[in-house]
């Protein structure tokens, strides 16, 4: 075979191969949009570095982590990071994948964060798979308007004590890589999930 003959040949499948990577790719795009998806639950929430329990209140701190928490109080910052599980269900019987997602989390209404996820998820066929997103953010800074008690009252409600309901949401965005360029879900899908 001539060296013409033999580059024509590797340039031939390298672009079948690319193209069936791209046809690939943009089916686990496909899948990823008649994927469903739950609002799970709310863990791992830390409160001044604290882990806080489920069920985890006020009176359960000891003195030191009290004064931490006044001191906190006093400088009006209360830092907290939490995660938000989202489940995500493929029914399709090829897997589903995207390459990040943009999300915006808010708390009672009020935006916590906006920002992006850059990990692979994928979903295996007919099966489900937990998305965690992480958020970090200052209770004090976002509900600076309400008082002291409320605010601190809202931490130990995403551990799961029994206080006031606190309405979380995220919007998500799914992204894929197809030939080195991101594509976007075509809008925002938006879950709700209500603390009792």
């Amino acid at each position: 075979m001539s060296k013409i003959k033999r580059i024509f040949l590797i340039v031939l499948v390298t672009i079948g191969l690319t193209s069936c990577d791209v046809l690939q790719q943009m089916s686990q795009m496909a899948n990823f949009a008649k994927c469903t998806f739950d609002f799970n639950s709310v863990n791992s929430v830390e409160m001044l570095g604290l882990n806080l329990r489920k069920g985890m209140t006020r009176s359960d701190l000891n003195v030191n982590q009290a004064i931490a928490l006044t001191r906190a109080l006093v400088n009006k910052s209360l830092p907290v990071t939490f995660n938000v599980n989202l489940d995500v269900t493929n029914p399709n019987s090829s897997p589903a994948s995207m390459t990040k997602m943009d999300y915006i989390l808010t708390l009672n209404d009020k935006r916590v964060i906006a920002t992006t996820l850059d990990q692979t998820i994928s979903v295996p066929a007919n099966a489900s798979n937990t998305v965690t997103i992480p958020v970090s953010t200052d209770l004090f800074q976002l509900f600076g308007g309400e008082s002291a008690d409320a605010i601190v009252n809202l931490a130990f409600k995403l551990a799961g004590a029994s206080s006031d309901p606190v309405n979380v949401g995220i919007k998500i965005k799914p992204y894929i890589t197809v030939g080195g360029q991101q594509l976007a879900y075509p809008d925002y899908i938006t879950l709700n999930k209500v603390l009792q």
